[in-house]
């Protein structure tokens, strides 16, 4: 492969599949068009280099498709730093200096950020059949600038639920009162009650505390990126969460060791045991719950929306990466439209890679696609992505998450009260 040896070791050389085009046309270039470079920064996940060898086959038989149909295109990738805030933050560096790659990858909730640096995309959108209302709502308000045009292409995401032994819990609670009164009588049977991060981790903040503070109304932040959340209706609304929360420990629905669990895989080693019933947790769970307890015992568990604090409220968070295109010229940019579109967005593209990688599409259209293979719980999952929401792209956000997930841990250890916590985070992020 051309120009690539930089980046592609032998063994994923060797590895390349005959994947066909898919989905919505892709474009053909002539031959004879003048050579010019194209710069795509991209995660280790989402190119050849993948360490996942179904991602890193399908990324490199498609990649080598591109570069038979644009031959005058020499494509140099740029991994991606490890760490997303060291890679995110060099972005809007090069960015911010016109120096920025020609596409590259976003982490979907900072994307807003990046907008007046990128270029609307509609035109092309139309032209390879790709509809901006196909995606899920939460995406489109990711990837729509303030002009109304699109300026992403969102390519895969993920979503937040309540995991639950249907042979132990015969009806899924919707209200946190109804999951700690169903924590409190499968613990007499000897199941573990109701478990979740609760920690010092990202998963605490948008599996556990987001979704309640969402559903309510609330708001991290205001239009302009500034904290609102530890004042008026919204600290009202943070402090219902975390009053709930202290209840549920208080009582023995929740146990205190879970402030020691920050990420969603942190619960996997008491749901491998089978004293689990009932979790909350991330859509990916459900392959290590299929994996560990086996087709049999897989079989008794569902999925249900995350219970609420208040009957008729819904809501979860959706996470996931969107590609922006910087580059002004127009061959470029078409260029790195076909390549991200043949790998990720067109409907057989997303469908085949979701399938191998094991994420959910982002178009509503892919779940009933031919090329979506989908799993067990699939359509439950695009179902509860309608009330999905996105973390806020301001800049207070990672210093918001990490001092609410100290008040959250602080108060399941029962280290203070749920009001105590507010204030204490609240302050912190007011003196950052």
């Amino acid at each position: 492969m051309k120009n690539m040896t930089k980046v592609l070791v032998g063994a994923v050389v060797a590895a390349i599949l005959a994947v066909g085009c898919g989905g919505e046309e892709t474009t053909s270039e002539d031959s004879d068009a003048e050579r010019f470079e194209l710069r795509w920064a991209t995660s280790t996940g989402y190119s050849p280099q993948s360490p996942i060898s179904g991602p890193a086959n399908y990324i490199s038989g498609k990649v080598s498709e591109f570069e038979e149909d644009f031959p005058h295109v020499d494509l140099n990738i740029d991994i991606q730093s490890s760490n997303i805030d060291e890679a995110m933050s060099r972005l809007i560096e090069q960015a911010n200096t016109g120096r920025a790659p020609d596409v590259a990858a976003i982490d979907g909730y900072l994307f807003q950020r990046y907008i007046e640096y990128l270029q609307p995309l509609d035109d092309l959108m139309e032209e390879y059949g790709i509809e901006a209302d196909d995606f899920l709502p939460f995406a489109q308000d990711v990837i729509t600038g303030p002009d109304g045009k699109v300026y992403g292409l969102y390519m895969g995401t993920d979503t937040r639920v309540l995991f639950y032994n249907t042979e132990v819990v015969s009806e899924p609670p919707t209200t946190w009162e109804e999951a700690m009164q169903i924590s409190l009588e499968i613990q007499e049977d000897g199941y573990n009650g109701l478990i979740f991060p609760g920690g010092r981790g990202e998963g605490a903040s948008i599996t556990t505390l987001w979704p309640l503070f969402w559903a309510q109304g609330g708001e991290l932040v205001d239009e302009d990126g500034t904290p609102v959340f530890g004042e008026g209706e919204n600290r009202e609304k943070m402090l219902n969460v975390l009053s709930t929360i202290e209840e549920a420990v208080t009582i023995g629905a929740a146990p205190q060791r879970l402030a020691g669990y920050g990420a969603e895989g942190d619960l996997n080693q008491e749901i491998a045991t089978g004293s689990t019933a009932m979790f909350l947790g991330g859509n990916w769970q459900e392959a290590f719950l299929k994996e560990t307890l086996g087709e049999e015992e897989f079989a008794k568990w569902d999925v249900a929306p995350l219970p609420q604090l208040e009957e008729g409220l819904g809501g979860t968070a959706a996470g996931g990466w969107t590609w922006g295109i910087f580059t002004e010229d127009e061959e470029k940019k078409r260029a790195a439209f076909d390549l991200i579109a043949r790998l990720f967005i067109t409907e057989q593209a997303m469908g085949e890679f979701q399938s191998v990688q094991g994420g959910l599409p982002t178009r509503s259209s892919v779940y009933d696609s031919e090329y979506y293979e989908g799993t067990r719980f699939s359509s439950l999952f695009r179902e509860y992505l309608e009330d999905a929401n996105v973390r806020p792209s301001s800049p207070h956000y990672n210093t918001i998450s990490i001092q609410m997930q100290i008040a959250l841990s602080d108060v399941i250890s029962g280290n203070k009260s749920a009001e105590e916590a507010l204030d204490d985070a609240w302050k912190v992020v007011n003196n950052e």
